[in-house]
């Protein structure tokens, strides 16, 4: 007889009156106080050398095993009892109890039991063979009680029970209670550690702000780099000074002592950890350095959010589609050792197992879902046409023009002209004269004359022209021309029809005729078979069905192929950030997105000037362009210069007077766009200045570009969904008629294991933390761990083979009894098998389980200490609790026992969603064939 299914119906269990139970009392151990000092008093105990270890250490002991065996196939008249006492002392049960050794080994047999159990047989003792031996002590004294004629059997034997248990605490649950539950805002994401990345990203953006609060104050201003000249000498000696030359780097932008102590000591650990000083680098290095890390940060922390959303591939392994994973999604180290507690469930009783086996008998004809009515002559034709049809047209075309023309023009004109004449005439004339003639015949004539004049005249004439003209045209034409323009047009086209079409012909009849549709249902034949007493527990399980909810994964009928579905894109557009824009964009096939605008930039304008004469005056403005989406937040004027006594230069930045001599940094207004310079100066023969604005990135910039690469992320993840929407579309309709559900069978499996699951975490006391006995081998092959698989195989083992698992019962309780919040997805959960539709709509499940024969007494260990096998190794051949692998495929398998038929037979019929066409067009009726509905044919 195959069997659909199996569940228990149990009796109450017959709890034994306590006449018949023998109840262990121990004359040594104090039952007055709680378990842990009775078992401290039991270590006592058994460490002393009253403990009887063997039967034979006993005066009656092999007279108490031959009672007991006399009574081991049922109970047996006194008399049986009182002749066995005869025969093997000479003497009647009344003077066999009145001896003092009687009651002093059945005093100490109690003793050593109970505390032999209470500290889990650690005192070497026969515990077994203690106990048969006890029952016989029991059975003596009953049958010395009894009247004549009275039965005499075997009772079991009973722990006492020590101090009284503490009533539980209303206010402490019962079970673990999650913290949504304890009245917090529901989740569905589990509870995680913050990484260590996580953790320092909020230290560098702790930081960072803690930057952006510091004020121009803050800053060390550099020494002045200027050269003052000697106004004793000459006036026209002035003219001839060279200024003096300086060399190396003038520092800016650092912090003053003071300005770095006040900051946190959070922000000062960071940027030692970066190898950032303040004092010794400025702060844009700081600042880039910082940026440069978040950014690092963010895209660590989102690769680790993306790793629990990747893409979901799935390949058909055998005849399911499963999504692919790692070697390490199968095989890793617990996380816990093996358990050595107990859970706090107790057996309910002994009673008798009662299992309802059932069996298909027939499929038949329910109650009417449709009829389908045509006309005599008429002709119905009924056509089902299903389109899915998909057009997305995106065209963003964004055309950004900005034009600014800007025309600076100065001219300073400086004329001297200096001339000087001086003319000096001077004169002097001196005249004396001596004349003297004499001749010497015709041929010779002497004559002399002496004649002195001296004249002097001198004519001097200096003119000097010294003339100075400077004529400075500076005409600055400034055209900016920033022209983007983007297109970018997608069209995708997606159509998927279907085409159904049935008809009903009855044109040439001479009738109406009628289709009658029928819902179909299933009947089954249901018998009880007892299978004895068992030990039975009675636990009630909750949301037995959310693990196999949360773990089920859609099947894609893809016929072989591998399709990808893309992770959803749930991020909005201010979650966009430095980190993690590329790694969207690289998930999503995302090309061209522009960078994000940098957090910090500086500005920087030049000036300088010679005026060699005096008053040495000069003035100018500028205008300074900022980037756009940047304002200005500090200033600062760096100059080198040679002045006079009396020297001013001043620069107004902005709305900020700023003292260019003396150097100092400003408070910006956030001015966006441009920022007017001017300077003024006077006796300052040779200068030259660079204005530097430092910038911060506007809210609106990062926002401009948040929207734009959210816009290009979020084409690209539609595209990729409607690639993979189309691909399942087409398997689908390539796969034809598909028939939907598992089977039954297998149905049955899945729910069976997760109550027998669910009931072995309450049994344990244990969440399966600290199973796994497979490691990689240095070649990445799984193998065996063999201390792990030492450990916990044995474990496994006992758990397997002391209940029957096979024979659980079970009863599914509605929704409801779930977790509130969850209810709106839960009573909506639906199968084609009713049967597991309840399993996944259940908000509690009751199961009741029987322990397997003999294993009684081991499971009642367990209970109580937490060791399993009795707290000694796994069983061999020759153990009574050794279960051969020929009985457990049995059991599983459903092979016929002992089991004996209890009462008549059953119909039961269960509703299914198939319908069926009558062949005919009269209405279904039914007639009662003794107590079952049968179709009338």
């Amino acid at each position: 007889m195959d069997e659909i299914f199996r569940f228990m119906l149990m009796r109450p269990a017959d709890r034994p009156d306590e006449a018949e139970v023998a109840v262990l009392a121990p004359v040594e151990l104090d039952r007055a106080q709680g378990a842990g000092a009775a078992r401290r008093q039991a270590g006592t105990y058994l460490a002393s050398g009253h403990a009887v270890r063997r039967s034979d250490e006993l005066e009656h002991g092999a007279l108490a095993l031959a009672v007991r065996a006399l009574l081991a196939t049922g109970p047996r008249p006194r008399a049986d009892v009182e002749e066995l006492v005869d025969e093997r002392t000479g003497g009647s049960l009344h003077d066999l109890l009145g001896t003092e050794s009687f009651g002093t080994e059945e005093g100490a047999l109690a003793d050593t039991l109970v505390a032999t159990k209470l500290v889990s047989a650690s005192a070497g003792s026969d515990a077994r063979g203690l106990a048969a031996v006890a029952q016989g002590f029991d059975a003596l004294r009953r049958a010395a009680e009894a009247a004549d004629g009275s039965p005499v059997g075997l009772r079991p034997l009973a722990m006492p029970t020590f101090g009284e248990k503490p009533a539980p605490d209303p206010s402490f649950p019962t079970r673990h209670v999650p913290p949504t539950e304890r009245g917090g805002a529901p989740s569905s994401l589990p509870d995680r550690q913050e990484t260590e990345a996580e953790r320092e990203l909020a230290q560098v953006e702790a930081t960072i702000a803690d930057l952006r609060r510091l004020r121009a104050a803050d800053f060390r201003a550099p020494a002045p780099a200027g050269v003052q000249g000697d106004e004793s000498g000459p006036a026209a000696s002035r003219g001839e000074r060279a200024a003096p030359t300086t060399a190396g780097t003038v520092a800016t932008w650092r912090l003053e002592a003071r300005a770095v102590e006040r900051l946190r000591a959070p922000a000062r650990s960071t940027l030692s950890r970066l190898d950032v000083s303040l004092e010794s680098a400025g702060l844009p290095v700081a600042l880039q350095t910082l940026a440069a890390r978040r950014e690092e940060l963010l895209g660590e922390v989102e690769r680790v959010r993306l790793a629990d959303s990747a893409a979901r591939r799935v390949t058909k392994i055998g005849s399911s589609f499963l999504a692919n994973a790692p070697v390490s999604g199968y095989v890793g180290t617990p996380g816990t050792a093996i358990p050595t507690g107990h859970g706090a469930v107790h057996p309910v009783g002994i009673g008798d197992l009662l299992l309802v086996k059932q069996h298909v008998l027939r499929y038949e004809g329910g109650e009417i879902a449709h009829v389908e009515n045509v006309l005599r002559s008429e002709h119905l034709s009924r056509e089902t046409r299903r389109l899915d049809r998909t057009e997305t047209t995106v065209l963003e075309e964004s055309e950004t023009t900005t034009e600014q023309e800007r025309d600076t023009q100065t001219t300073d004109r400086f004329s001297l002209k200096r001339e000087t004449e001086q003319t000096l005439h001077e004169e002097s004339e001196l005249k004396a004269g001596v004349a003297v003639t004499a001749k010497y015949g015709p041929f010779v004539e002497v004559k002399a004359n002496a004649d002195f004049a001296t004249k002097s005249s001198s004519d001097e004439a200096t003119k000097q022209a010294s003339e100075l003209s400077k004529d400075v045209v500076a005409r600055s034409v400034s055209r900016v021309t920033d022209r983007v323009l983007q297109r970018r047009s997608t069209t995708t086209t997606s159509e998927f029809e279907e085409r159904y079409s049935h008809g009903l012909d009855n044109t040439a009849g001479d009738a109406n005729i009628s289709g009658v549709y029928q819902w179909v249902d299933k009947v089954l034949q249901a018998q009880v078979y007892d299978y004895g007493k068992r030990m039975l527990f009675d636990l009630t399980l909750p949301e037995p069905g959310t693990a196999f909810v949360v773990a089920q994964s859609t099947d894609a009928a893809d016929d072989g192929q591998h399709l990808v579905e893309p992770a959803p894109f749930t991020l909005r557009a201010d979650q966009i950030n430095e980190g993690n824009y590329r790694l969207y964009a690289q998930r999503y096939d995302v090309t061209g997105l522009e960078a994000p605008p940098e957090p910090f930039r500086t500005l920087s304008k030049p000036y300088d000037g010679v005026l060699p004469e005096d008053p040495h005056e000069q003035s100018t403005s500028e205008q300074l362009s900022i980037d756009d989406g940047y304002r200005a937040r500090f200033a600062y004027v760096s100059s080198a210069y040679y002045f006079y006594g009396g020297a001013v230069w001043a620069a107004v930045v902005g709305s900020t007077v700023v003292d260019v001599l003396t150097g100092s940094y400003v408070d910006m207004d956030g001015e966006v766009g441009t920022v007017s310079i001017s300077f003024y100066s006077r006796q300052v023969r040779q200068l030259a200045a660079t204005v530097q604005i430092f910038c911060e990135r506007t809210e609106r910039a990062m926002q401009t570009w948040q929207l734009k690469a959210h816009a290009a992320i979020v084409q690209g993840y539609l595209a990729k969904q409607q690639a993979y929407e189309s691909a399942l579309a087409e398997a689908a309709a390539q796969a034809g008629v598909v028939v939907t559900g598992r089977n039954p069978g297998w149905n049955r499996r899945i729910a069976t294991t997760e109550l027998r699951k669910q009931a072995l975490t309450l049994l344990t006391a244990q969440h399966f933390d600290a199973f796994g006995a497979l490691e990689l081998s240095p070649q990445g092959y799984p193998q065996p761990s063999l201390a792990r698989a030492q450990a916990q195989m044995p474990y496994v083992r006992f758990f397997e083979q002391a209940f029957e698992w096979e024979h659980l019962a079970y009863f599914y309780y509605p929704y409801f009894w779930g977790w509130k919040p969850a209810w709106g997805r839960r009573m909506l959960l639906d199968d084609v098998d009713p049967e597991f539709a309840d399993f996944l709509r259940a908000g509690a499940a009751r199961v009741v389980f029987p322990v397997r024969p003999g294993f009684e007494a081991a499971v009642a260990h367990y209970l109580e200490t937490g060791e399993i096998w009795d707290g000694g190794q796994a069983p061999d051949v020759s153990d009574p609790l050794y279960v051969p692998i020929l009985k457990e495929i049995q059991e599983a398998q459903g092979a016929p026992g002992a089991e004996t038929p209890h009462g008549e037979p059953w119909l039961v019929r269960l509703p299914t969603t198939l319908v069926a066409l009558r062949q005919d067009d009269a209405l279904p009726s039914w007639t009662k064939v003794g107590e079952d509905w049968q179709p009338v044919a």
